[in-house]
């Protein structure tokens, strides 16, 4: 089976494509990383430079090479299985609107379908890859560059004592629908839901939390207030 890793950093809240990463990696007998590929896409600015320190006229530099990079990446998403990133939903996101038909598998998330066993959080909340790294004692040198957002995830991928059932069971996972629910209490209950990790939406005044639809039962249980189907 094989995966294509993959990371993306935006440039602005239309998450306007700077720079893609992605790694091919083998589940099997012998378990690990193909070949990778690490390229920015020149714009001219950058909002999210405090952020990614990624410069507009750096991404400028990487004419004309980095379309020879997006070419390896298509040959690489054509032999693969599933595409995996961090927070699926957002590089999903990226991906098809800046890249349309570059990736036609399905996608998983590493943050949500997948049971790594981290103690500190369950299926249903979210956290950050250092948080991840760090607990399976992955040394950290720098973040929010996309190549090296993708080796922290293969190093962790590595790591991992069943690989091909962490990834059988994230598959399974994934075919679940994906639910948006809201949280029904009182503005006076409202540390309820924040506590639950339910998110507030200002626009709708709603306390909102994405589920697949197959934990909703279990996590249900967990809450002392009601929630509804958006």
């Amino acid at each position: 089976m094989k995966l294509l890793i993959i990371d993306t950093e935006t440039a602005d809240t239309e998450n306007t494509l700077c720079e893609i990463a992605a790694t091919l990696y083998e589940v099997g007998e012998y378990s690990g990383a193909i070949a990778s590929i690490s390229t920015l896409i020149p714009v001219d600015s950058n909002n999210a430079q405090a952020i990614n320190g990624i410069a507009p006229p750096l991404t400028q530099a990487a004419h004309p090479i980095y379309k020879s990079a997006l070419a390896f990446l298509r040959e690489m998403a054509d032999i693969t299985d599933y595409a995996v990133a961090f927070n699926a939903e957002f590089d999903f996101g990226v991906v098809n609107q800046f890249l349309p038909d570059l990736i036609s598998v399905p996608w998983l998330c590493a943050m949500r379908d997948f049971d790594w066993g981290y103690h500190s959080i369950n299926s249903h909340g979210g956290y950050k890859l250092t948080d991840l790294a760090l607990w399976l004692g992955i040394g950290i040198s720098t973040v929010h560059r996309a190549g090296d957002d993708v080796r922290l995830l293969v190093e962790c991928l590595n790591r991992h004592k069943n690989l091909r059932q962490l990834i059988e069971d994230a598959i399974a996972l994934s075919q679940s629908p994906m639910l948006e629910i809201k949280a029904l209490v009182t503005y006076e209950d409202r540390h309820k839901a924040s506590k639950a990790k339910f998110a507030w939406d200002g626009d709708r005044k709603i306390w909102y939390k994405s589920i697949r639809e197959c934990l909703l039962d279990d996590f249900v249980k967990t809450l002392d207030f009601d929630v509804s189907v958006v």
